[in-house]
């Protein structure tokens, strides 16, 4: 092997690492909310919620072919996962289920919670019944959102 393929496949290695390892650092409308104990308000919560709500109709996109055994449809919709996590963490974790002020948020919040948990069953154990109930969850969700933009 030639000094110039061997710094050939290194460096493609190098930006192969560098992009994953900057990949988890991507900027959202989450980032920069601040808890407080009466919760946030439309302003501040709203674009973090749309985020939200992107992320799981890119998750829920996958879900058909999860359902059928696609493992490769499963890694994706278990990436999508992973960022509505890490979204949901961002805007206050397990505080979004706690009461808000503002009810028509502490019902978006429930109903994003509740699509949440309801993916992380149907990825766990594929089945038809969580799949639905986060489908529902998440168009209760988006129902609300646009009653409140």
């Amino acid at each position: 092997m030639s000094r110039l393929t061997v710094l050939s496949a290194l460096f493609s290695s190098f930006i192969a690492i560098l992009l994953i390892a900057c990949s988890g650092n991507r900027r959202t409308a989450s980032d920069k909310l601040v808890y407080k104990e009466e919760g946030l308000t439309r302003t501040e919560f709203l674009p973090c919620a749309a985020e939200m709500l992107v992320t799981m109709d890119k998750l829920d996109a996958h879900m058909d072919a999860v359902l059928k055994g696609d493992k490769r449809a499963r890694a994706e919709a278990l990436m999508q996962y992973k960022e509505l996590g890490g979204l949901i963490k961002k805007a206050g974790g397990r505080n979004l289920v706690e009461r808000w002020q503002d009810e028509s948020l502490n019902r978006l919040n429930l109903r994003i919670w509740n699509a949440y948990t309801s993916f992380q069953g149907a990825l766990m154990i594929p089945n038809d019944v969580d799949a639905n109930a986060a489908r529902r969850s998440k168009e209760e969700a988006r129902s609300i959102y646009e009653s409140l933009r």
